[in-house]
Parts: C-alpha cells; structure tokens; sequence
C-alpha cells in the first residue's frame, strides 16, 4: 500500500498564492492523511505561509536537501544535485529520494487536486500518468528530431490550437496524433520500490554530456525506464487523469472563455489536473490570488478549476 501522504518540494523563500493553492487543494480533496510541504529555505511569513500553516492536515517540513539525497543515492548522487543549478532539476532528484525514502504521492506545485486518490494508494506499487506531447524523450534530444515533418506538423498544429477560441475541444479531435509519454509531476510509490531505485542508478549512470540535457533527470529518465519496466508493480494513468490539458494547449486554462464550465475540459477519471507553470504562466502566477479567482469564476477554466481544488464548488459547478 502507498502510504497517504502528498509530499510537495519548494526551493526559494517565497510562494505564491497559485502555488499554496496546488498544496491546499491536495489537502482538502485528495483523499490524504498528510500533506507535507518540505521547503530548503526559511519561508517568508506571507498571507500564502500564513494560508498554508492554518490548514488542517498541511504540514511544512524544513528539507536537509543534500542529506536527502546523499541517504538515497550515496555521495555520488549529492555531487550531481551539486552539479545541477535550476530548482526544477534539483528537484527531479529531491522527489524520488523523498519517495524512496518515505513513499507516498509526489506532486508539483503547478497541480490542481480535485478527486481523491484513496483508489491509488490503496493498490500500492508505483503508479504515474501520460501527457500528450510533441517531442517525447524517446524521440531524441538532437536538432533533427525537432525538423522531421510529423514533429513540425504536430508542433504547427497545436500552436494554432492553443490560440484558437475553444482550441482544446479541436485538439481532443486529433490528440491521437500526439505521442503519449508519461510525467513525473505527480509519482506515487510505495517506500523503496525497485523503480525507484532503479530512476536512481539510472541517474548515477548519466554520462556529463546527457546530465547537461534538459529534463535528464526528469521526464527523459522516467519515460526510458518506464518503457523497459517488466517488473510489474507499475501502473501508467491515461492523459485524462492528470494532464487534461497537455502542454501548450494548457494556455486555455487562462484564457478569457466566458460561461467557463470544468466540464468542458475534466472527465470523470480527473484526478488531478497539472497546468504547466512552465509553458506562456508567468503573468498569470504573479496575478492570480483569491481575489483573481471570485472575479474570473465564470470567465477563467482555470478560476474555476481553483474553486474546485478549494472544495468551494459541486462536482458539476
């Protein structure tokens, strides 16, 4: 069994309401024992940590990051979080040693939970979800995988769809087009579990070379390995579950759409939904706080989905 615990990874001082909101909804709807927000860095007392400690079931817990590290992987696994200079890297390795070492459900910050996971942890084993994309690691890393014509065709027509009003209901209408891939936004396992073992020799074998690649120790580990795996234990979620919206069409969580409806975009599989803080956000984050979302309740998919993660809503508002 998963233990039911969320465990959430933040580097930096500060955190932004749209990211304390990823932790509280996880506490409110995903079906958790504990939601532990482990932080590397002494947290500023804002309304967001303020919001934060006042939840019942949340917990922020101070990170020894490189003793994390060092007790998953050994000595050589810390010189590579050294090595690593962005926080999304360091925290492609943060996450596995914390499952590995106390199991659970891993979560990005840029989540939304809106359905319990007590059917997951209760299976046990490993379980992640796929997104659909362009480029998935196993096509290559190099320039060429980039310019084959069915990359250029797919990566041409999800951009029109992005812009487009109601852009993700034309993309459903094509997605099988789109490779699938899993992501490690969101990784239950039980504790120590051989895949998670296995992420980490597969991170020590890394050549420098390939650790400099973006996403080596993320996505591109996870996918490899997990098309190899025939240990069994390991259960890989459809798109639906957890990425709705894949990346670049998620645009359309923050788009102006008047009458935004979630059931336009969830299914009655969701879970969770992940909304890329990555891909065209940076205005948004800095923007959206509680006050953002009562305004753009009927206007904004993604103010409504906050609702949701909130508890404020019915399954269908």
């Amino acid at each position: 069994m998963i233990p039911r615990v969320a465990h959430f990874v933040w580097i930096g001082r500060k955190i932004a309401w749209v990211y304390a909101l990823g932790v509280i909804a996880a506490a409110r709807r995903g079906g958790f024992e504990r939601v532990l927000l482990h932080h590397t860095d002494v947290l500023d007392a804002d309304t967001s940590v303020v919001e934060l400690s006042a939840e019942p079931r949340v917990e922020l817990v101070p990170l020894d990051a490189l003793g994390l590290v060092e007790a998953a992987g050994g000595p050589n696994l810390a010189d590579r979080y050294r090595e690593l200079e962005g926080a999304a890297a360091r925290v492609n390795l943060l996450r596995v040693a914390l499952l590995a070492q106390d199991g659970g459900v891993y979560l990005d910050a840029d989540t939304v939970t809106v359905r319990s996971f007590e059917a997951l942890t209760a299976a046990g084993g490993v379980f992640c979800g796929e997104e659909r994309l362009v480029y998935p690691g196993s096509a290559g890393t190099g320039v060429l995988s980039r310019v084959r014509p069915a990359a250029l065709l797919r990566t041409s027509a999800r951009d029109v769809m992005r812009r487009l009003p109601r852009g993700d209901r034309l993309f459903r209408r094509v997605e099988r087009i789109y490779p699938k891939a899993v992501n490690n936004a969101v990784l239950g396992a039980e504790p120590g579990h051989p895949l998670l073992r296995a992420l980490i020799d597969r991170a020590l074998a890394l050549s420098p070379e390939e650790r400099r690649v973006r996403y080596a120790f993320g996505t591109h580990l996870l996918q490899a390995l997990v098309a190899e795996w025939k240990k069994g234990g390991l259960t890989v979620l459809p798109p639906p579950v957890f990425y709705p919206l894949g990346p670049e069409i998620s645009e359309h969580w923050f788009r102006r759409r008047p009458g935004a409806r979630l059931e336009d975009v969830l299914t009655p599989e969701t879970l969770l939904v992940h909304w890329y803080a990555s891909v065209r956000t940076e205005r948004y984050v800095a923007a959206i706080d509680r006050a953002w979302v009562a305004e753009h309740a009927n206007d904004r998919l993604f103010a409504a989905l906050a609702l949701r993660g909130l508890g404020e809503t019915s399954e269908l508002g």
